[in-house]
């Protein structure tokens, strides 16, 4: 890591001797020759890159682990704010170096370091090097010996420095750069999916009216079939919130779910596999939801993605879950199409009156249950 132990004033000063000798020579009638310029640049350099590395190469005091403690995000966020000052500083010295001493052999060195602590002041929350540093990238971008890939390394790498940086200002600042950034990204690089799948991480996370416009947006860029089948349907997902949900799941033994037939009861819709992490965690979750608010008016549906039923019913019988399952598997994916699922689990919740409401229940499941039931 970075430190700065010693003043944030330092002048790089020559030694004792080198100052008489020039004080010396200027009341002399002759000038230095220019061995002897050379020598005291030299030493000049030497002093000003060792001061340099010292600051580079101290190590900041970490934040230590305290018995019964546990740190505050103000303690985090100013011990940060402290790393992100004197890595700023130490990019600042190294640029003072190569621009001092362009012709030195720590000259490229320099302007590594510069570069690379540019960097970690940025991400740790220096905003105020973001400008700078998309300069310097960009001037790095111009080498004709950069290929795309390198290229795009380097953009990729701004790019979430300049992100990270804006976590302490929130999670809307920091959608606000990463949304930039990447159509920037998309852009510049339309050969490559990684603009186009940020935007798209991001178009599943937002809001209806916000992850219809990304989602659209995608579209207008790109060719790939099962993108622009996600996004489809992440717009009609946006445009079924907020109004009455037609919905019906035809079932193995013949019954059919109808959201019609629902009306009067909050129905909460769990789209999920038993891939991944969080599938058992998320069917134990949901079924303490039913067990709980079923009495007052819950009900709950399962829209299953496994490719094999087996998978499925395996956890649904551990669990012992009684609440209805609607089998969709992948090589067909008609409900996963349709309303663009791609993050597994998720939870929605259509009210009484069969109007979905909720796009992502599971942030606080509780609270949104009881405020729909108490309708």
């Amino acid at each position: 890591m970075i430190s700065l132990l010693l003043p944030r004033n330092l002048i790089f000063q020559t030694p004792l001797r080198l100052m008489l000798s020039v004080l010396f020579v200027s009341f002399c009638p002759r000038s230095l020759h220019a061995a002897d310029t050379n020598a005291v640049a030299g030493s000049a350099a030497d002093q000003a890159w060792k001061a340099l590395q010292h600051l580079r190469e101290t190590p900041p005091e970490p934040l230590k682990e305290i018995p019964d403690h546990m740190y505050s995000q103000k303690e985090i966020r100013d011990h940060y704010a402290m790393v992100a000052e004197e890595a700023a500083a130490v990019a600042d010295k190294a640029k003072q170096f190569y621009t001092q001493y362009p012709d030195n052999p720590h000259a490229v060195t320099a302007r590594d370091i510069y570069f690379n602590s540019l960097h970690t002041a940025v991400e740790m929350s220096s905003t105020n090097k973001i400008a700078e540093l998309q300069a310097v990238t960009e001037e790095r971008l111009k080498d004709p010996k950069l290929d795309e890939a390198a290229r795009l390394k380097l953009s990729l790498r701004l790019l979430h420095s300049a992100v990270s940086g804006r976590q302490y200002e929130g999670n809307e600042a920091m959608r606000a750069e990463l949304e930039k950034r990447a159509r920037q990204l998309a852009r510049d690089y339309p050969g490559h999916p990684d603009g186009l799948n940020f935007m798209l991480n991001m178009a599943r996370a937002a809001a209806p009216e916000k992850s219809a416009a990304l989602a659209r947006e995608i579209l207008a860029g790109t060719g790939d079939v099962k993108i622009r089948d996600e996004c489809q349907g992440l717009i009609h997902r946006a445009e079924a919130s907020g109004r009455p949900m037609a919905l019906k799941l035809p079932l193995a033994d013949g019954t059919v779910l109808d959201l019609d037939q629902m009306r009067g009861s909050v129905v909460c819709l769990l789209f999920w596999d038993s891939q991944g992490k969080f599938p058992a965690k998320a069917l134990y979750a949901v079924n303490g939801l039913y067990k709980t608010y079923h009495p007052q008016g819950l009900e709950i549906w399962g829209l299953n993605f496994d490719e094999k039923k087996e998978a499925a019913d395996r956890l649904l019988k551990e669990y012992k879950i009684a609440w209805p399952q609607y089998f969709d598997p992948a090589a067909g994916g008609k409900i996963k199409r349709q309303f663009g699922v791609s993050t597994l689990p998720m939870l929605w919740l259509v009210d009484k009156k069969g109007v979905l409401r909720e796009l992502k229940v599971e942030r606080e499941p509780d609270a949104l249950i009881k405020k729909y039931l108490g309708e």
